[in-house]
Parts: structure tokens; C-alpha cells; sequence
């Protein structure tokens, strides 16, 4: 589930191959708690078409009584979505929560072991993926209280992880038999797979009102990289240096936000958030005590941010911003 890294994909391919699930790979669920009014919205689009400078306001994201949270997406309204579970060595379980004017509702998909929220649009729409009684991984969508289950066709496995204000959807399966993953793209009842050319996998993350999405691809060598896919063309988007970039969220202004790492290889070093707008990169890191990497999982169109931190004990905690102009 977008643990760690909002999955980080890599965890989805180790644990497809070796028969984990990719939602849990990592073992370790990255949630959210504010305080009303916390979150304040900025100037509206028109009024801040400029550079990313600086990230402020931050306030963390903590389900009550949670050891683990995170916050993965948040819409216009600054209602986030999320999850939370326990923590240890022998054992771990989350549940998907939404948060709106200060309160959460938790959000469990009927039958399942475990679930994900990954994706909220503006209509209160929340989508994300469930594990079920033969620990299989589905995903879903929640509209007005009803749950329907989606699959995509011919697939082992899919995972749900993005929508737009039109229902439209993004996220990742595998067909049937297969260790490469693939991003897809659902449209009505219509799917379109999404594959970087030479990628030995593809990831698609979130979707905007116009239909550019982001995500992530592993090339030949086994390096990560950020896209965006634009009117069936790919863009790689990497945080300049990194050893590895993820694009896990984008807004309607086209402002693009995830993860870069800085170690020598993906599962070494620290995980740092980063926004990319108007062709400037700025990096994101929480500054709460004893945070040891970050990540952005979501972003308005005001420029508010969702995301994760994990701390030096290895506990995980949701944070909201808001990304600044000069």
C-alpha cells in the first residue's frame, strides 16, 4: 500500500515475484491529523503562476491511536484521504481512513483483510486497493457510500491509485502470469495500459482534470525515474542528482510533486518530497523533530501538499504544506 514511498514500485515488483503483496511490501504504512483551520488555502491559481521557492505551513497528519499514519492525496477542499495501522515485526494491518472538517471516517472495504485509500477528487469520489480473504489485491472505488470493486481485465493483480473530478482513474496491474507491471488508465469502461518504451515496468500514480498523469518507470539498468504522460507522450521528470525520482501526484495547474532518493541505490540513503513547477525543482523535507525522509503523495490546486515522514525510530506520520512563490 503506498507505504514507504507510496509503494515505491520496486516493492511492488519484489513482492509480486516472491508472492507478497505489493500494497504492504514495505511492511510499514506511511497518515494524518490537523486541527481545524490548520489547513488554509492560498491564492487561487490565477494569483500564484510563479516558481516554487519555499514550502511553510506544515502540520502533521495522525489517525488517533495509530502507531503508523500517512495522508496520500488531498482535493480542493482540503479533505485528505489516508491510512493507519499497527506496526511490528511479526505482523502489520492498515485501514484507509477520509478526513473532512477535522473528522475521520474510516474507510474498509467490505469483506477485505486490509485497504488502501489512495485517491480523492473534488466530489469526495475515493478510490485505492483492497486484499482479500485469499490475500489477492483488487482495487476500488467508494461513490456516495457504495464500494465497486475494479479489476483490470486479464489481470493477477491490480492496484488503484489515482482520480479526477470526471471519475477517470490511474493505477497499476499485472497480467495474468506476468512479473512486469504496467500503469493503466480507465476511462469509462475503457482501459489503455501505459508503457514507457524500454521500461521494464511502468507506474501511473495520479491523474489531473486533463488527463496528464504521473508516475514512475524502472529502465533496463534498474534505475527509477518520474514521468509525465501527456496525450499519449512521455516526459521523464527526475529530481536533478537523485539516484532515483517518483512522480506521485499532479494538479490542475500541472505543478507535480513526489520523492527522490539520495543513497547510492533505491533501498539505501533518505527519501526527500519534491515539487516541480514552471520548470524550477524544489525539495521538500518535514521539519518535525527527528525526521529521517519524506515524501509528497498529493497536491491541490492551491498548492497544498499530503504526504509522509518517517522518523529515526522508525515510526510513520502524515504532514499537509503549502508549496510558496517568492
Amino acid at each position: 500500500m503506498k507505504n514507504f514511498a507510496h509503494i515505491l514500485f520496486a516493492l511492488a515488483l519484489a513482492a509480486v515475484i516472491w508472492g507478497a503483496s505489493p500494497l504492504f511490501a514495505q511492511g510499514r504504512l506511511v497518515g494524518r491529523r490537523v486541527s481545524p483551520g490548520e489547513v488554509s488555502l492560498p491564492s487561487p491559481a490565477s494569483e500564484r503562476d510563479i516558481p516554487a521557492t519555499s514550502v511553510g505551513n506544515f502540520g502533521t497528519i495522525d489517525f488517533p491511536g495509530a502507531p503508523d499514519s500517512s495522508a496520500y492525496s488531498i482535493n480542493d477542499r482540503g479533505d485528505f484521504v489516508g491510512g493507519y495501522g499497527p506496526d511490528t515485526e511479526s505482523s502489520f494491518s492498515n485501514t484507509g481512513f477520509y478526513l473532512a472538517n477535522d473528522a475521520f471516517k474510516k474507510i474498509s472495504y467490505p469483506g477485505a483483510t486490509q485497504t488502501g485509500a489512495f485517491g480523492l477528487n473534488n466530489s469526495g469520489e475515493i478510490v485505492g486497493s483492497y486484499l482479500d480473504s485469499s490475500n489477492n489485491e483488487h482495487g476500488f472505488q467508494l461513490v456516495k457510500g457504495v464500494y465497486t470493486s475494479i479489476d483490470v481485465p486479464g489481470a493477477s493483480l491490480t492496484q488503484v491509485e489515482g482520480v479526477n473530478d470526471s471519475g477517470e482513474i490511474v493505477g497499476l496491474y499485472y497480467p495474468t502470469g506476468s512479473s512486469t507491471g504496467y500503469g493503466f488508465y480507465l476511462v469509462g469502461a475503457t482501459y489503455t495500459t501505459l508503457a514507457v518504451a524500454g521500461a521494464t515496468d511502468t507506474y501511473a500514480g495520479a491523474v489531473n482534470n486533463a488527463g496528464e498523469i504521473v508516475g514512475q518507470y524502472i529502465d533496463t539498468s534498474g534505475n527509477y525515474h518520474g514521468f509525465l504522460w501527456q496525450s499519449g507522450t512521455f516526459t521523464t521528470i527526475d529530481y536533478p542528482g537523485a539516484v532515483y525520482s517518483s512522480l506521485l501526484a499532479i494538479n490542475e495547474q500541472g505543478d507535480v510533486a513526489g520523492e527522490y532518493g539520495d543513497g547510492v541505490s533505491f533501498f539505501e540513503g533518505f527519501q526527500h518530497g519534491y515539487v516541480y513547477r514552471k520548470g524550477q525543482y524544489l525539495s521538500v523535507d518535514a521539519p518535525f523533530v527527528g525526521n529521517a525522509s519524506t515524501w509528497i503523495y498529493g497536491i491541490n490546486k492551491f498548492g497544498v501538499i499530503a504526504g509522509g515522514y518517517v522518523d529515526s525510530s522508525g515510526r510513520n506520520y502524515g504532514f499537509t504544506a503549502t508549496v510558496l512563490g517568492p
